[in-house]
């Protein structure tokens, strides 16, 4: 009887033989046959070009044809198997060969559906990828199969006079051959491929079938192409603009722009995801636009749809407001995170699709009446929803909103909320502009959080981003290399190639008139439809066209054009939204930054490098975190000591903090040095920005898996050191919202480049002045200056304080700060300075009492602890002055035990330091 086999063509599109750079002899193999795998390392990631040898890192995929989990992996990563070693054909071309069902010895009853593979150096730190940095897949066949390898999709769009190259493949040599419509079109005995070149002569829809003849066997494969004529052309209807047009609760006029395409077609839920005549849509005079009245949709039902341009490029609108996602959205469905989200159209489509529905029910804005500080007045809270609450959800951060209140914050930053590539990431990867992406939630959610800080009287910020889109935005996979790769030299809105150093994704052009359009219709739309108050845009030194390649210094040069560029973005934003922030990370030249800050944008200010060198006991000048050191007009520098760039400063006092004279990795001494910080970093007029959890001490290091989802540590406010950090933010910025003088001053005099620093402010009547000690060891005799003679007040212990002269000397410990104003203020709630061990702890340490024995020592060694030493450091250290151990005590019996096994036998001194008193006593070990 004759066999007939059935290839799935949808499937085998996915096959790696479409990447260049690798290929497979033979072009269709078997699972149980030999296949030669041959690998350009010009091609993909360059990474391994010139390299040599090349190993591959390959793994049997068992799960089902579409799966990407390689679930056999035979060789180690980094390693230098020679089994894994590739034999070099050619100059950066590598070849590598085996049987699968042999090579990975699977069990009876497993499938081996697909090849994973990546390629590497011996050592693992280089390797080639895909394009766009995924792993190859090849497509194995199980028995006698035939597939197309031209066109390349199911489904082929061509307008009438066009050709196709039609091309197929069978898996052993047998007779093929091609029909078009039942009609034979092109015959071959005994062969592997069959080649025939279809021509467009008339409108229609064209089934093409692959058939394979081996024997008593038969394989079939069946494409299909539609013949159509020219788009349409038709001006586009008044008041139309770019995107999904609601026009009733029945109709949508969708308006997509492609210049240079030839035909678009909708696609979608309500035509079965068919091309069909009705939904080509209609092109502008001057063919720029494509657009289409689509009537009869049910009101509030949601249609998920695509466009598909020239009939290969399928594509979701650029201005959708709700992305479907073949990867993303079961493990969203999964989780309920967006309760009833319609699952993806598995089966028929590929890539991101979008949502259209009219007759939605908009959202109820309760708190449009709230207030908007000043921009000197900000103090922001920059917050990652990700991980600022392990629900990681819109939801979640409204239930902390009475938090941030309570901190004394009055702006919150959210990092990029945009809908962005994966479910877990920073945001800084967007795909769609004006889409929240649902991983946190459905979009009244992210409105339902902007209402309720509004109603608390924060603003809230977006941070968005415009220097860059990511390989699924429909601006990118329009004009590009195919599927994610690079955009091509005709793409209207990005850069082929990055103008700069530091670009992530494909740069946009922000010369480009399609660029402005489309940065102007971003900005309005979130400003209007979310009511957010403002915007940090995210590397804002990029919106250039100046290339300066790899040079960093070149790029932060002044540059005229970024100035005009960005002055017209700011006034575009005020021209419909007066009173939003605008705030750059840019880090340019100062005379650019002065000039545009000058015509009233914001700044990001980074004291992070001086704050951290500090944190770990050194001393830094960090005046440049003012406004008037730079010589600007207006006070529009948002200074900082972290964002989400840069290592914590309690991870770099705790880790890397000096160890003596004073102990900054102690968490007490660390908390203080935080205290001394955040006490003068507030005092300097102008807006600040926290990073979440900054406010008590977070220490978990960045660069560990900087990108990676990070704890929240919320328990730390049950710590009681931690709770003096939060209270020292807390008090500190009540100053500044009930004080001018930290806001704008008539007069700040900063004296920041010793150990002892001072800052003085004056606003008319009322005057601040701030001494900290820097230094790690007490001044006894601290000679501190005042504007003059009279009575002063300590703002945390509310005590007077008379001075004579100019000056007054105070006893200054190390981390010690004294806050002084020249009146009266209600005190802030008690616990937040450090404790003075003179009077919370007995000052006479009687450091005979010290005792070690047995003296000689053997295998253990007993010390007995003198009263009033309750916590401390100890170390042995041996003749030649080296650490051999370091440990905390905190507490507990008065006799120390210490095993000295590992010890030699010779002298060592045992020494105890509670960072008042040191105590060395010698002992023997035989």
């Amino acid at each position: 009887m004759k066999k007939v086999f059935f290839s799935l063509f949808f499937s085998l599109c996915l096959c790696a033989l479409t990447f260049a750079q690798v290929t497979t002899i033979p072009e269709f193999p078997r699972a149980n046959q030999k296949v030669k795998i041959i690998y350009d390392a010009t091609q993909g990631t360059t990474g391994l070009r010139g390299v040599e040898p090349v190993y591959i890192h390959i793994g049997a995929v068992v799960a089902g044809p579409t799966s990407t989990t390689w679930a056999i992996v035979p060789f180690q990563w980094g390693t230098s198997n020679p089994d894994a070693r590739m034999t070099k054909v050619d100059e950066n071309i590598w070849e590598w060969e085996l049987t699968p069902n042999e090579f990975f010895n699977i069990n009876p009853n497993q499938t081996i559906f697909r090849l994973g593979m990546v390629f590497r150096n011996a050592s693992g730190n280089l390797e080639g990828k895909t394009a766009t940095n995924q792993d190859f897949f090849v497509n194995l066949s199980q028995g006698f199969e035939v597939t197309f390898q031209q066109p390349s999709s199911p489904t082929t769009l061509l307008e009438i006079g066009e050709q196709q190259l039609v091309r197929i493949v069978a898996n052993e040599v047998s007779d093929l051959e091609i029909q078009v419509n039942g009609a034979r079109v092109a015959f071959g005995e005994e062969a592997s491929n069959l080649e025939y070149t279809f021509t467009a002569a008339e409108a229609g829809e064209f089934e093409l079938k692959a058939i394979a003849t081996s024997g008593e066997d038969t394989a079939e494969s069946t494409a299909r192409i539609n013949v159509v004529g020219p788009s349409p052309r038709m001006p586009l209807p008044e008041g139309a603009r770019r995107g999904i047009n609601y026009i009733s609760d029945t109709e949508v006029i969708l308006v997509l722009e492609a210049p240079r395409k030839k035909n678009v077609f909708v696609i979608g839920d309500f035509n079965d995801w068919e091309v069909l005549a009705d939904y080509q849509m209609n092109l502008t005079p001057d063919g720029e636009l494509f657009w289409l009245k689509i009537e009869d949709l049910i009101p509030q039902e949601e249609y998920i749809f695509q466009y598909l341009v020239d009939g290969e490029i399928r594509i979701g609108d650029p201005y959708a407001d709700k992305i479907s996602d073949p990867f993303l959205d079961t493990e969203i469905i999964q989780q309920n995170r967006y309760p009833g989200l319609k699952p993806y159209p598995e089966g028929k489509t590929q890539f991101q699709a979008t949502f259209l529905q009219t007759a939605q029910e908009p959202y109820e804005w309760k708190y449009t009446d709230y207030n908007k500080p000043k921009p000197e007045e900000l103090v922001v809270y920059e917050l990652l929803v990700r991980d600022f609450d392990e629900r990681r959800t819109f939801k979640a951060v409204i239930e902390r909103l009475d938090y941030l209140k309570d901190l004394g914050i009055n702006a919150i930053e959210l990092m990029p909320i945009k809908e962005f590539e994966g479910n877990i990431s920073w945001g800084y990867n967007p795909s769609f502009f004006f889409a929240v992406d649902k991983f946190y939630g459905p979009r009244n959610h992210l409105k339902e959080l902007i209402d309720e800080a509004h109603k608390r009287d924060m603003v809230v910020i977006l941070d968005m981003v415009l220097n860059h889109a990511f390989g699924q935005n429909p601006f990118v996979r329009l004009y590009n290399d195919g599927d994610f790769g690079a955009p091509t030299e005709d793409n209207p809105w990005l850069n082929r190639v990055a103008k700069h150093p530091f670009n992530v994704g494909y740069d946009f052009n922000h010369e480009s008139p399609y660029t402005k359009a489309f940065v102007d219709s971003v900005n309005n739309y979130w400003l209007t439809e979310y009511k957010f108050d403002g915007y940090r845009f995210d590397l804002s030194k990029g919106f250039t066209q100046v290339n300066s390649g790899d040079d960093v210094g070149f790029w932060s040069q002044r540059d005229e054009s970024r100035i005009a560029i960005w002055k017209n973005i700011y006034d575009n934003i005020k021209s419909s939204h007066p009173d939003a922030y605008v705030i750059l990370e840019h880090f340019a030249d100062n005379s650019e930054e002065r000039e545009l800050a000058d015509y009233g944008m914001m700044f990001w200010g980074n004291e992070n490098f001086n704050f951290r060198e500090i944190a770990k006991g050194g001393n830094r000048n960090f005046d440049w975190g003012y406004f008037q050191t730079r010589g600007w007009a207006k006070n529009n520098l948002v200074t900082y000591m972290e964002s989400h760039d840069e290592e914590r400063t309690m991870w770099e006092s705790l880790t890397w903090g000096a160890t003596t004279p004073l102990n900054i990795r102690n968490l007490t001494n660390a908390v203080n040095r935080n205290q001394l910080m955040a006490a003068f970093f507030f005092s300097i007029p102008g807006p600040k920005m926290l990073w979440q959890f900054e406010e008590f001490g977070y220490d978990l290091e960045l660069n560990n898996d900087r990108l990676g989802i990070k704890p929240t540590r919320w328990e730390y406010l049950d710590n009681p050191e931690r709770q003096r950090l939060f209270k020292l933010y807390r008090a500190m910025i009540h100053l500044k919202s009930e004080h001018n003088a930290f806001n704008n001053p008539d007069n700040a005099v900063l004296n920041l480049s010793q150990p002892l620093k001072s800052i003085r402010l004056v606003d008319g009547d009322f005057q601040v002045i701030l001494h900290g000690n820097f230094g790690l060891t007490d001044l006894n005799s601290a000679n501190l200056s005042f504007p003059g003679p009279g009575t002063y007040y300590n703002y945390f212990t509310g005590e007077e304080v008379t001075v004579t002269g100019n000056s007054r000397t105070f006893r200054l410990r190390a981390n010690e700060f004294l806050l002084f104003t020249n009146q009266p203020l209600p005190t802030p709630e008690k616990g937040i300075l450090m404790e003075d061990p003179i009077l919370s702890i007995n000052p006479e340490i009687d450091a005979s009492q010290l005792k070690i024995y047995p003296v000689p020592a053997q295998d253990r060694v007993n010390i007995l602890i003198p009263e009033g030493m309750e916590s401390f450091q100890y170390r042995v250290i041996d003749v030649t002055g080296a650490v051999l151990t370091e440990q905390v005590f905190s507490g507990g019996d008065n006799i120390l035990q210490m095993d000295l096994k590992d010890f030699k036998s010779g002298l060592y001194i045992f020494e105890i330091n509670d960072n008042r008193t040191v105590i060395r006593k010698r002992f023997l070990k035989q």
